[in-house]
Parts: structure tokens; C-alpha cells; sequence
């Protein structure tokens, strides 16, 4: 029997289990969340800096993935922003959520205890990381497809690998990166013109790199941020609004753009 026991400790070991004795024998405990990534805070100097390069302000709904002591989150609430820091490790929470209240900013910032891969992105304006190389590799496929176009991202300290970043900076020996997350604007489309031409026009996406034909004639100057894309053919500037089936002009484009036209995406 002691042989067994011993086993049963050993293999509950191994799978991380917390493993109890009490009068009515052992007990087992599945085993506590554990980090992807050490804790180590950011500088309030790259906070700053973060929340600058996404322009976070009232409106916003900004959400820290690996949030901390919370200060990300805590600095966004002192900009009007709602926000909400996810966090694996417990104490870090209580702390988070203390700061928050001694902040004055409770109301508007709150802190949860969950894996960052589990918690759900789509409410989100605004979405902030410092985490590692191959998280970030990890958690970009969840942020591309989960988060609406136009949401932005920064991230302290690593990139997101092929993803370029829109814009870098170095605050105080420490980078910082920003995306905004592209609509899905590649594929085919039948582009009708204001006096009921129709034509074909073809856009290839990467990331938010674009590029593309109008009647077979290339694109120039394609540029796609958001839901916004922007165009040069027959030397005539597009600028456009990317949406789930169409593609129709921005009505805040500056004058001289080309108005009147819609295109609507062709199936199959």
C-alpha cells in the first residue's frame, strides 16, 4: 500500500497536482495557472508612451494582457478609457485592484484573474502586451480574427514577428510597437463606377499590406489602416472604407478623391 501511495505522489508531481493528506487518505487538487511570462513592470515613462501611440482617451475600451500591478489599465481610467487587465497571478490582482481604488479609478478599470489566451477580445478599441517573442506569435492569431478592424495594438518590448509594426519608438532604451488591426480587404470585387461601369478590381493583403489591379492595371500607392483603404489607378486617388461585403468611398476623403462608386466582393 505504501508502495502505491508513493506512486500516486510521484505521478501527481509530475502533472503539477497539489497533493493533500488527511484522515480520509490523500487528496488531489488540480494544479494552480502558471505565467507564460515572469512578471517585471513597465516604466510609467513606456506607459505613457503606449497609451500616446494609441491615441487612448475617452471612448476607448482598452485591455491589458498581462496586466500586473495594473498600471497600464490604472493609467488608461486616468485618461476617461474604460479598461480591464487580465492576469494569471492572484496577488497580482488584489494589488491591482488596490491601486485602482486608492486611484480613484474603480469605477472605470477592473482587473480579472484569467488565462490572457481564454479571455475575450471583442469589446476591445485598444489592446496592450508586454509578454515575450513567442506568446506574441501565440496570441497573434487570436487578435487578428477576434478583434474588430481599426482596434489598435501596442506591445512593449517585442514585435509580432512578419506583422510589420506601423509605428516604433524607443522610450528610455525600450521599444515600443503599434499595429492596427486590418479589415479583410483581399480577394476579388466587382467595382460598379458613379456612372454604372462595372470593373474588376483585385486586391492581394498581407497583413495590412495591400496591393492589387484595376481592369488588370496595377494599383499604386495602396495603403489599407483599418477599414481604410486608399488606392492610385488610371491616375485617379481612391479612398475607401473596407467593410464585411463592399468597399465604398470615405466620406470624410479630402476633396479630388473619386466619388460615386461601390464595390461588392464576388463569391467564389
Amino acid at each position: 500500500m505504501r508502495r502505491f501511495a508513493a506512486a500516486l505522489l510521484c505521478l501527481a508531481a509530475l502533472a503539477g497536482c497539489q497533493v493533500r493528506q488527511g484522515g480520509g487518505g490523500l487528496t488531489f487538487s488540480a494544479p494552480e495557472p502558471r505565467a507564460d511570462v515572469p512578471y517585471v513592470p513597465t516604466p510609467d515613462a513606456v506607459v505613457a508612451a503606449m497609451l500616446d501611440m494609441a491615441k487612448v482617451g475617452p471612448g476607448d475600451v482598452l485591455i491589458d494582457l498581462g496586466s500586473g500591478d495594473g498600471r497600464i489599465p490604472i493609467a488608461a481610467g486616468e485618461r476617461g478609457a474604460r479598461a480591464l487587465g487580465i492576469e494569471i497571478d492572484g496577488d497580482l490582482v488584489a494589488r491591482a485592484r488596490a491601486r485602482a481604488r486608492d486611484r480613484g479609478v474603480s469605477e472605470r478599470v477592473d482587473f480579472r484573474r484569467e488565462d490572457l489566451f481564454g479571455v475575450r477580445l471583442r469589446d476591445a478599441t485598444v489592446v496592450t502586451l508586454y509578454l515575450l517573442p513567442a506568446v506574441n506569435q501565440r496570441l497573434r492569431p487570436k487578435l487578428l480574427t477576434e478583434l474588430r478592424p481599426g482596434t489598435r495594438i501596442v506591445s512593449h518590448a517585442f514585435d509580432m514577428g512578419d506583422w510589420p509594426a506601423e509605428e516604433h519608438r524607443l522610450v528610455e532604451e525600450k521599444h515600443v510597437y503599434r499595429w492596427t488591426v486590418p479589415a479583410t480587404a483581399g480577394g476579388d470585387w466587382r467595382l460598379v463606377t458613379a456612372d454604372g461601369r462595372a470593373r474588376a478590381l483585385n486586391l492581394e493583403q498581407r497583413f495590412s499590406a495591400v496591393s492589387g489591379t484595376l481592369d488588370g492595371r496595377p494599383l499604386t500607392g495602396a495603403t489599407l489602416v483599418g477599414t481604410q483603404l486608399s488606392f492610385t489607378a488610371d491616375g485617379q486617388r481612391y479612398r475607401a472604407l473596407v467593410g464585411d461585403a463592399a468597399i465604398e468611398p470615405d466620406p470624410a476623403a479630402s476633396p479630388g478623391t473619386v466619388r460615386g462608386w461601390r464595390a461588392t466582393r464576388v463569391e467564389g
